[in-house]
């Protein structure tokens, strides 16, 4: 169980959004601009509708293939965040979880602020049936040092371009293989964390956005499988956004009882 530590106000639960990406980056950057101290923490579910990519803070459209972009018809929207390219549509369950300034949840470490977070997906995903783990700081650290070897370098650049390509502390992995990636906006009045659960995870149109040469999507199709995993290829049966908000709400207000 998560720590005993952890008592807080109330959570305030949005219901499940289906909408355009760009109204989900709109929705969650309203909630944290007019949070206020005394508020609940507030979860923020979504999924987009329809199908697009969305680029990190930083992240610059050179990245793309933009002739796949043109002929897929694929909608770009950049998100406050950090991070990589996010293939975001139906088959991608959102999750912004918005704390005022001063919640006991942000810490002053970035890093550990995402503990519970990924410890709570885990609990999440063991309730579905499925068992996970979240990675240590180490684990992260020495994926990252493949982009400073010569023979990893290339592929580990080409890999990362998408968000599930890598991992980072307290991400959620079921072997070496991505789940539940996860993100954060901090500002003074408060922070988002974000997470995105795979439901299911195909690789090929995100190897056409992300690859600007064949050789390249080959690459990016083939290595991206081996990065994430899709919760439909960890059950025997089809795990919908029903199921995963239920068992994730139902972790998150056993910490409130627990305090």
């Amino acid at each position: 169980m998560l720590s005993h530590h952890m008592s807080m106000n109330k959570w305030r639960i949005l219901p499940l959004t289906i909408a355009d990406q760009q109204q989900h980056i709109d929705c969650s950057e309203m909630l944290l601009r007019t949070i206020e101290p005394w508020h609940p923490a507030t979860l923020y579910w979504s999924i987009a509708d329809p199908e697009g990519l969305v680029l990190g803070f930083s992240q610059k459209e050179e990245v793309l293939n933009q002739e796949a972009v043109a002929q897929q018809q694929i909608p770009i929207y950049h998100r406050r965040a950090g991070g990589t390219a996010v293939l975001v549509g139906p088959h991608l369950l959102s999750l912004d979880v918005v704390l005022p300034a001063g919640h006991p949840l942000i810490l002053a470490d970035i890093v550990k602020s995402y503990e519970w977070f990924g410890k709570a997906w885990v609990e999440t995903l063991e309730q579905l049936g499925i068992e996970a783990r979240v990675v240590l700081p180490q684990e992260a650290r020495v994926q990252r040092m493949l982009l400073k070897q010569p023979e990893t370098q290339i592929r580990e650049e080409l890999l990362r371009r998408s968000c599930y390509g890598s991992i980072s502390p307290y991400e959620v992995v079921v072997g070496q293989r991505k789940v539940v990636g996860l993100d954060m906006i901090r500002r003074k009045v408060g922070s988002v964390l974000q997470a995105g659960v795979l439901l299911q995870w195909e690789t090929g149109m995100l190897a056409k956005l992300l690859g600007r040469t064949l050789e390249e999507q080959t690459l990016l199709e083939e290595g991206l499988l081996e990065r994430a995993v899709g919760l439909n290829r960890l059950a025997d049966h089809t795990i919908n956004a029903t199921e995963v908000i239920a068992a994730f709400e139902q972790v998150v207000l056993s910490i409130d009882k627990v305090g």
